[in-house]
């Protein structure tokens, strides 16, 4: 007599990031290399909400509802998360099909003025080709009042913003500015943009994202660091399947 017992069947872990950001700040972008893909997500959408009978009776010929479950059920979409603005919604469920574990939420954040988009948040990016990108970290700190809610900072497009403070120094050069391009990105950064954030503020710098070659691993990994709960870190680590040596560095770690 076969006494084995069948296979336990893993959980369907699923691991929820809302990242936040203006317009062209290159969120899909991050998704994208997050996930290990050059493929547009695929955006489902819940529809109007409506009640399910799951337990009646007939009484005399008529039908008693003795309880009802609210049903909204989930329905793909056929819309751009960068340009079509205008249908845009921070519950719609942003999914790629090698990487299912994740579910990402898109918000314009301030840009929008809507502040129930502003509720939970994981990684606020600011985009660093700006002209004042400063004027974006003003707001990080008010984000989410929960101290529970882990928030990184993601400057994106930091090649751009090097190459700003390089064309500034040399259409400068006659006031004697001087000094290394990187050098003085890297201190402009330090006084401009970190020092706001205030004392242990999370943050990655990335640049080059739209490239499919490009990697994001440390935006994982400062990720799996901010949550302060093992089994949360550990469920982020199950559904984190990009980096074989990433989550094996992360596991052990943890």
């Amino acid at each position: 007599m076969d006494t084995q017992q069948p296979p336990r069947r893993l959980p369907d872990i699923k691991f929820r990031v809302l990242i936040i950001g203006r317009a062209n700040a290159g969120k899909t972008s991050i998704l994208q290399r997050v996930c290990d893909t050059t493929q547009s997500p695929v955006i489902y959408r819940r529809t109007r909400s409506s009640w399910y009978s799951d337990d009646k009776e007939q009484v005399h010929g008529l039908t008693f509802v003795n309880s009802a479950t609210l049903v909204s059920p989930l329905v793909k979409i056929q819309l751009h998360p960068s340009t079509e603005r205008g249908e845009h919604s921070i519950e719609d469920e942003l999914v790629f099909s090698n990487h299912d574990g994740y579910i990402f939420h898109d918000s314009r954040g301030f840009e929008s003025g809507d502040n129930n988009e502003l509720e939970i948040v994981q990684k606020y990016c600011v985009p660093m080709d700006n002209q004042r990108p400063e004027l974006d970290l003003k707001h990080f700190k008010d984000i989410c009042p929960d101290q529970n809610v882990p928030i990184i900072g993601v400057f994106t497009k930091y090649d751009q913003f090097r190459r700003n403070i390089k064309m500034h120094l040399q259409d400068h050069q006659n006031e004697n500015l001087g000094g290394n391009p990187a050098d003085e990105a890297d201190r402009r950064f330090e006084e401009d943009y970190l020092r706001p954030l205030g004392e242990g503020a999370r943050f990655v710098r990335v640049e080059k994202m739209h490239k499919a070659n490009a990697r994001c691993d440390e935006l994982v990994e400062k990720t799996a660091e901010a949550l302060n709960h093992d089994v949360v870190t550990l469920m982020l680590l199950a559904v984190q399947r990009s980096n074989l040596e990433l989550s094996v560095k992360l596991a052990v770690k943890w």
